[in-house]
């Protein structure tokens, strides 16, 4: 038996509906098929039309050779898929997220065309809150690793070729562009403003993370956030003095990159006053720790200061302490040295004389 559900969806462009058609059998789901329309009435009546197709053909199985869906529909499986949605980082749910409120959700995958993703970054770049290209430039490179596995993973057609038509014009017209590279070092005065905001908000009484220790071990360790929240006390080595960091980013491959840092007596000292009731060293949510280091930076009038900016800090602490660049990176677990020649090395020489 097929069941209809009519979903109210609200997105930028006005209310929308989605009509959802089900069926199982022995408790277990052999039909689903979906589609969006701008009246509920629609909705309804396409749902009916499906449900009595399938009265007078049957129900095809489940594993029939599916034609197109929404790219709405496609971003939701791609987020709810476990192979997928597999260490997928933050930012990129993020925007996978927000991309379904936009009106390139309703475009169907096998229909994707260049005009459609010039149109949806004009449309992203004149909204009132307009943002950076390198901010439209997210959508479209994730939008494109969903668009690349729609046939492989869910068997559904997409236009894989549309992203190559429309970059070159994309990238020509500045739509899109690349992140501009970041040479923001924060001053002492800054970082004593920091440290002050974030004890005040773990003195809090409804607070239980301990901000200040979290933040100098971001610039000891040079670790990122997501980092310090994973390590665990089986990575520790007390005897050596050493923090093991298991599959640390790396563009080229996701897992196996692990990486052992000394740590210096501070950071020793930090973390063996942290209490083991968990498994982690710092168990305690990435997103909260950033959220609560946003909220300092409003109250203590520090601008533009991100907290991935404290690994590049703890980097040219690092120089300045004397290391030699390829010791910095055994630190920070950069394999291109270049990229610390080129950004870490140089914040630390030219401010060196200011500081």
């Amino acid at each position: 038996m097929a069941t209809i559900h009519i979903e109210k969806i609200k997105r930028n462009s006005g209310i929308k509906y989605k009509a959802r058609v089900r069926a199982t059998r022995h408790n277990k789901r052999v039909f689903e098929k979906s589609k969006t329309f701008t009246k509920k009435t629609d909705a309804t009546k396409w749902a009916k039309e499906i449900v009595k197709e399938l009265d007078e053909q049957g129900i095809p199985s489940l594993d029939a050779p599916k034609r197109s869906i929404l790219i709405g529909d496609l971003i939701t499986l791609y987020l709810n898929d476990r192979i997928t949605s597999k260490d997928l980082g933050r930012s990129k749910a993020a925007v996978l997220r927000r991309l379904r409120s936009y009106d390139i959700a309703l475009v169907q995958a096998d229909q994707l065309s260049a005009h459609h993703l010039v149109r949806h970054c004009r449309e992203r770049l004149q909204e009132p809150t307009a943002p950076l290209p390198q901010t439209v430039y997210q959508d479209v490179t994730y939008l494109r690793s969903v668009i690349n596995v729609a046939g492989p993973m869910f068997g559904y057609l997409a236009n894989i070729h549309a992203h190559n038509e429309a970059i070159p014009t994309l990238v020509q017209y500045g739509l899109i562009g690349r992140s501009n590279q970041r040479d923001r070092r924060p001053t002492k005065e800054e970082l004593i403003l920091a440290e002050e905001g974030l004890h005040k908000r773990q003195s809090h009484r409804a607070s239980h993370i301990p901000l200040v220790d979290i933040f100098h071990i971001s610039i000891l360790t040079c670790m990122r956030l997501g980092e310090i929240t994973r390590v665990t006390w089986d990575d520790l080595n007390l005897k050596d003095g050493t923090l093991t960091i298991r599959d640390r980013k790396d563009p080229r491959r996701k897992k196996g990159n692990h990486c052992t840092i000394p740590l210096f007596s501070e950071a020793l000292e930090i973390i063996r006053r942290q209490t083991k009731s968990e498994e982690c060293i710092f168990p305690y949510k990435a997103t909260s720790v950033g959220a609560a280091w946003q909220r300092m930076c409003r109250e203590q009038g520090i601008i533009d200061l991100h907290y991935h900016d404290l690994r590049a800090e703890g980097a040219c602490q690092l120089f300045e302490r004397g290391l030699n660049i390829v010791e910095i990176s055994k630190i920070t677990g950069h394999r291109d040295i270049n990229v610390l020649n080129n950004i870490y090395l140089r914040l630390g020489v030219s401010t060196l004389h200011s500081r």
